[in-house]
């Protein structure tokens, strides 16, 4: 064997050295592995909302769906399936009374099942009735009154005891929701600003003692909606009123248009 071959075998030999001590090394090197764990989460499963849902909706199958949650985070008012196995069949065609965001839990009270009776009458909570009141622009804060604000509303008419054809302006309920405007039904929850809508009939969430009252101001005179804030704050008393030395809230103007006719 020539000098060439062993030079040649030697290298070989080095090389098939170095490679079996880097394998073993690098096995040395690897990381135990981790055991699993298959401990399950100890828990229940609820009705979930499977996407967002809208106030007012009716639920169908694909609304639905199942989690586990935690046993300390099952609420009473969730919708288990250990009590109700079949709950995601039940609960299709039950109208949402506010919406849901996807992954919540559905709660009974916060969905109620029609039981043959229309949309409206479905989503009126116990002791409550559904009232309608004639609208247009200028009784109902220029059409931008939405479903689900809360609005006082208030009667003109005049003071017959004052026997000068003197008008007076009374509040005859407060706080009271709206269901609808027209045909809409939901509020408005997307875009650069307010969209008025156009609606000649309010419906609106009364106790029996209001729909009473309701329905004696439209015997007495001119019914008009005023609209609620979210959060009521308190104007300043900045004017006073002519002649008698007391205050009066301070006006915002909001919008404002063409008026047209009525001159002084």
């Amino acid at each position: 064997m020539s000098a060439r071959q062993l030079i040649v075998l030697a290298v070989a030999a080095i090389a098939a050295i170095g490679a079996l001590f880097l394998i073993r090394t690098m096995g040395g090197n690897r990381a135990a592995p981790v055991a699993e764990n298959t401990q399950a989460v100890v828990g229940e499963q609820v009705l979930i909302a499977a996407r967002d849902i809208a106030q007012g909706a009716a639920l169908t199958p694909s609304d639905l769906g199942v989690a586990q949650f935690p046993e300390g985070s099952v609420s009473p008012t969730f919708v288990r399936l250990s009590a109700q196995p079949s709950a995601q069949a039940e609960f299709v065609g039950a109208v949402t009374r506010r919406p849901f965001a996807r992954g919540e839990p559905i709660t009974t009270g916060s969905v109620v099942q029609p039981d043959g009776r229309g949309f409206m009458a479905a989503q009126l909570p116990a002791g409550y009735r559904a009232m309608a009141l004639e609208i247009d622009d200028g009784t109902a804060a220029g059409g931008f009154i939405q479903p689900n604000d809360r609005v006082d509303v208030i009667v003109t008419h005049k003071d017959d005891e004052s026997g000068n054809d003197a008008v007076r302006s009374e509040v005859v309920v407060e706080d009271v929701r709206v269901l609808a405007l027209g045909e809409t039904t939901s509020p408005q929850t997307s875009g650069e600003g307010p969209q008025r809508i156009q609606a000649s009939v309010a419906v609106l969430e009364v106790t029996a003692a209001d729909a009473r009252a309701l329905a004696m101001a439209l015997e007495l005179g001119d019914v008009s909606l005023a609209l609620r804030g979210v959060q009521v704050e308190t104007v300043g008393m900045t004017r006073s009123t002519a002649g008698s030395g007391q205050s009066s809230g301070a006006v915002r103007v909001h919008a404002f248009g063409s008026v047209t006719g009525g001159g002084q």
